[in-house]
């Protein structure tokens, strides 16, 4: 599937509009990451969407969840993928971030798309480590069954995760994480022959080389960016085309739209 035609690119993914505040984690400066409650503080805040990590209990149900193990952000310990769900349910996944947050859960990606509902326009869920086709499957399933497919854009380093996700789903979204300056060929390659495809980089990589939004915008491929907690930061990669701003500081970001 192309995403060219002999006219020029010709793409049915565009985001309309001057930009997307994507919230980092849900509002990952104000409540604790990959949690509801920072789904919720994503939207009351203004973002347009909210970005968040998913990693696979032992029995194989997708979790929120950034690090492969549990210390950092819960009172657990050991790999997330070595606990079932009703383990990780016993876990506290707020008080690390502030005693207010205590108790907090580890969500699901079921119940993160349910709290999202309609209340706002895009969910990015990043596939974490090695997650087998079965798992992934699961994944997709999930935006199915709770008709989110064309709201969502499913993100990874794991470039074979998201042909997997593509196979599964000719209508979601596929975004390919670029982490080092070294994958930027390969990724906007990758994305220009898939119409529902963007590239989200690490916003340093396109700092340092902007001709590579120069590159996407002749392949008529969209751009995503994180994390920009900075406007000055924000006002370089929009001016470079960049619409897609992946953010830890939700308001600061929306009220720097509000001004575009």
């Amino acid at each position: 599937m192309s995403g060219r035609s002999p006219n020029g690119p010709q793409r049915s993914f565009p985001f309309e509009g001057e930009a997307e505040i994507i919230a980092h984690r849900g509002f990952s400066a104000r409540a604790p990451e990959n949690t509801l409650v920072a789904i919720d503080a994503a939207v009351v805040a203004g973002a347009d969407a909210v970005e968040f990590d998913l990693h696979v209990s032992a029995d194989g149900v997708p979790m929120l969840f950034h690090d492969d193990r549990l210390e950092r952000t819960t009172n657990g310990r050991g790999a997330v993928r070595d606990r079932t769900l009703a383990e990780l349910r016993t876990f506290d996944a707020g008080a690390w971030f502030a005693p207010e947050f205590a108790g907090e859960p580890v969500p699901t990606f079921a119940e993160a798309l349910a709290r999202v509902d309609r209340r706002l326009g895009r969910v990015y869920p990043e596939i974490k480590g090695h997650a087998s086709d079965e798992e992934l499957d699961r994944m997709v399933e999930s935006v199915v069954e709770q008709e989110f497919v064309e709201r969502t854009v499913f993100i990874s380093m794991n470039w074979n995760a998201l042909t997997h996700v593509r196979s599964r789903s000719n209508g979601a979204g596929i975004g390919f994480i670029v982490e080092k300056a070294s994958r930027a060929q390969d990724a906007l390659e990758r994305a220009a022959d898939d119409t529902l495809a963007i590239v989200d980089f690490d916003a340093n990589i396109l700092l340092a080389d902007p001709s590579l939004a120069d590159e996407a915008a002749r392949r008529g491929v969209e751009l995503a960016v994180w994390t920009v907690n900075d406007v000055a930061v924000a006002a370089r990669l929009h001016a470079m085309g960049v619409r897609r701003i992946t953010t830890n500081e939700v308001a600061r970001l929306v009220a720097w739209k509000g001004t575009l």
